[in-house]
């Protein structure tokens, strides 16, 4: 084992290490050049590792102390203040991995600072190595701006990626309280949500839609209507004979539908009694009757919907489909303005026809001058009979009608069929088309007849 040894000045009374020098310790692994007092290190110096790192800067009564740099095995360094050999005070680290530059308390960033990684960069507040307090975040996927406790996303904040920001507030790094989302998806517009937040996802979400065609009813639809009250159940399918050259309008509201909640009414025991013998006499003439039902349990009801108007943006695809045997068929949905604009290119047409037809009759019709000509037009076939019945309905044409909502609804006006749109019974398809809108909703159906030579009412499906 190799003793201590010290080459430098010292107290020539005491033989004590004071001024400058040099010292190995008694394991090899330190070693120390620099400045002595009474026998400890004190001043500036060089403390040097056998593993290749070392600290060059102040010592203070035989501790790191003070201002320093220490430059790590791996190549690592951190320049600054010292506290009895740890990171404290003001500071910068360069690593491989990481940069800070900034506050530190006893070795963990605290206080203000930049922190830089290979995959963000963190500016503003630190507490115990983690943002805490206001700071801003960059990165390659998003940017965040705004509050932060141990090192989650928590108070208000503004968010923004290539396909989403949002204002509001947070907590535990996720969206809850009030703020506004916007979603943008290529091919859609942005969906907007402004509103109420629960665990990272809107509170109202879109779970079904309602509808309401226009003009209300003459007889009520639902039994329990009263007559003239607009119609928005879901559950009464509706059907609308349509003449053409009249139009269909409707209304398409998105709504959140809560689940069932106990009714504040609940059958008392002498109504469930009379259930029972009710029940149990009509099982009598039965052979195989079914089992009793619960009479006694708490009798559940739908909440009132609720409509959410907080989202824009949300695109709708209304499709027009026959139910055949084979499987649907589909056709085109169309405005009365394009249906007036292709009209007016078949009556150009057929005009266009008519004009041709009539030069032909004339030049048919004109004097002969020569015995040769005679004899060309004796040769010549009458002209052929022209068809003008060119369609309005092109059976190949099945294009969808894409609609955007806007505060939660969607008007949807004069939707028109041609003469010639073959008659019989058909169903408006709405479904969700947005990719990037929150809250899903089975497709619903508007039943609809088409009768070209019949009136136009609405009615209750038998």
């Amino acid at each position: 084992m190799q003793k201590d040894r010290y080459r430098g000045e010292q107290n020539p009374i005491t033989k004590v290490r004071n001024g400058y020098g040099t010292y190995i310790y008694e394991n090899s692994f330190f070693r120390y050049e620099g400045e002595w007092l009474n026998g400890v290190k004190h001043g500036r110096g060089v403390l040097k590792m056998n593993d290749g790192s070392y600290y060059e800067g102040q010592f203070q009564n035989g501790e790191i102390e003070g201002d320093g740099r220490f430059v790590y095995q791996n190549g690592s360094q951190y320049e600054g203040n010292f506290h009895r050999g740890e990171k404290h005070g003001k500071g910068r680290l360069d690593s491989q991995d990481i940069k800070y530059n900034g506050d530190w308390h006893l070795n963990l960033m605290h206080g203000e600072g930049v922190l830089i990684t290979n995959n963000y960069t963190i500016k503003g507040q630190f507490i115990n190595n983690k943002p805490d307090g206001i700071c801003s975040f960059l990165s390659d996927s998003y940017n965040y701006e705004g509050q932060y406790s141990k090192g989650l996303k928590h108070g208000t904040g503004q968010y923004k990626s290539e396909n989403e920001d949002y204002d509001g507030l947070y907590e535990n790094d996720l969206k809850n309280g009030e703020g506004t989302l916007i979603k943008r998806l290529s091919n859609y517009p942005n969906y907007v949500y402004e509103g109420l937040f629960k665990d990272d996802q809107p509170l109202l979400q879109v779970n079904t839609i309602k509808y309401k065609l226009d003009p209300v009813p003459e007889e009520p639809i639902d039994p329990k209507a009263k007559k003239g009250e607009p119609v928005i159940d879901l559950t009464q399918i509706l059907v609308y004979e349509l003449k053409s050259g009249k139009f269909i309008n409707f209304d398409l509201n998105l709504v959140y539908q809560g689940p069932d909640i106990e009714d504040p009414v609940q059958p008392s025991p002498q109504e469930i009694d009379e259930l029972v013998k009710n029940w149990q006499k009509e099982a009598k003439k039965q052979k195989n009757p079914p089992p009793m039902p619960d009479f006694a349990a708490k009798r559940m009801m739908k909440p009132a919907p609720i409509l959410v108007q907080q989202e824009s943006g949300r695109q709708l695809q209304i499709q027009l489909i026959q139910k055949l045997e084979q499987g649907n068929k589909l056709f085109r949905v169309d405005y009365r303005e394009k249906l007036k604009k292709r009209r007016e290119e078949i009556e150009k047409i057929k005009a266009d026809i008519e004009a041709q037809k009539l030069l032909e009759e004339q030049q048919q019709q004109a004097p002969v001058k020569s015995k040769k000509d005679t004899k060309k037009q004796t040769k010549k076939q009458e002209p052929e009979v022209v068809d003008l019945s060119i369609k309005l309905y092109n059976e190949q044409d099945q294009e969808p009608l894409i609609v955007e909502s806007k505060n939660g609804a969607v008007r949807v006006e004069f939707l028109e069929y041609p003469e010639d749109f073959p008659p019989g019974k058909y169903f408006y398809v709405i479904q969700n088309n947005s990719l990037h809108a929150i809250g899903q909703f089975q497709p619903c159906e508007i039943e609809l007849n088409i009768n070209p030579e019949g009136g136009t009412q609405q009615k209750k499906k038998k």
